[in-house]
C-alpha cells in the first residue's frame, strides 16, 4: 500500500492488488476487470473467473469498504452477456450485498448495453462525481481532477532475470489518476511519461514509487 495526495488533498492509498481505496469514502476503485475475456487454451476461464472474484473480495474484507466502484469495462464479450460469467458474479453479489457498487460506463458497456440487473450494479455514464472527484473510464477533458482506467498503463522496470520487464503502474498528476488495469491475463501497454506525471508501479505484493 502507497498513500498519495491528490487534488484538494485527498488522500488516496495504491493497492498492490491494482486498485485504489478513498478511506474518506470507504470506497474501493478498480478499473477494466475484463470479465469474459476470451483466453488461450492453457487458460481455464473458471478458473480465471474465480480468481477475478476472490481478489475483489479480498479487497472488501481488508479494507471493510462500503462501496466499490468499476471504472467501466467490468465485463468482456462480444456479443451477449453469458450466464457462464453472470451466474457466478451474481452469486458473488449476493455475498456484497452490503456493499454499493458502481459501473461508470466504459467502451465494452457501450457497445454490450449495461450488465443485467441481477448483478445488482448501479450504472452510470462517465463524469460521475463522487465528492469533486469525475469518475471516467477512458481520459478526457475537462473534468477537474479525474480518476480513470482504459489505458491499461505499464512500465519497463528492472529485473534480476531480465533486463527489463513490464509491470503494472499508477500514474498521477495534478488532474488525473489513471489505474492500471485490474485483470491480470493480459499484458498492459507502455504508457509514454508526461509533464508533471508521477508513477508507482507494482512488483510481487508492493507498490513501488518511481524515481523522478
Amino acid at each position: 500500500m502507497m498513500p498519495i495526495t491528490v487534488h484538494t488533498n485527498i488522500q488516496f492509498q495504491l493497492l498492490a492488488q491494482r486498485a485504489v481505496f478513498w478511506p474518506a469514502q470507504s470506497a474501493i476503485f478498480v478499473a477494466d476487470v475484463h470479465i469474459g475475456r476470451p483466453l488461450s487454451y492453457q487458460q481455464n476461464p473458471a478458473r480465471v473467473l474465480v480468481d477475478v472474484l476472490t481478489r475483489l473480495s479480498q479487497l472488501i474484507d481488508a479494507t471493510h469498504a462500503r462501496k466499490l466502484f468499476f471504472l467501466g469495462d467490468l465485463f468482456h464479450m462480444r456479443k451477449q452477456y453469458l450466464a457462464e460469467y453472470i451466474d457466478p458474479f451474481t452469486l458473488w453479489r449476493h455475498r456484497y450485498a452490503h456493499v454499493d457498487c458502481t459501473l461508470v460506463r466504459g467502451n465494452h458497456e457501450r457497445a454490450m448495453g449495461d450488465p443485467p440487473a441481477r448483478c445488482g450494479l448501479q450504472c452510470v455514464n462517465p463524469g460521475q462525481y463522487v465528492d469533486d472527484i469525475a469518475l471516467l473510464h477512458e481520459p478526457r477533458k475537462p473534468y477537474g481532477f479525474a480518476m480513470m482506467g482504459h489505458l491499461h498503463p505499464s512500465i519497463l522496470v528492472s529485473s534480476v532475470r531480465a533486463t527489463a520487464v513490464a509491470a503494472p503502474c499508477f500514474i498521477w498528476h495534478p488532474n488525473y489518476l489513471v489505474l492500471p488495469a485490474f485483470e491480470d491475463i493480459m499484458p498492459g501497454r507502455i504508457v509514454a511519461h508526461q509533464p508533471h506525471e508521477e508513477r508507482a508501479f507494482i512488483r510481487d505484493s508492493e507498490v513501488v514509487a518511481c524515481n523522478p
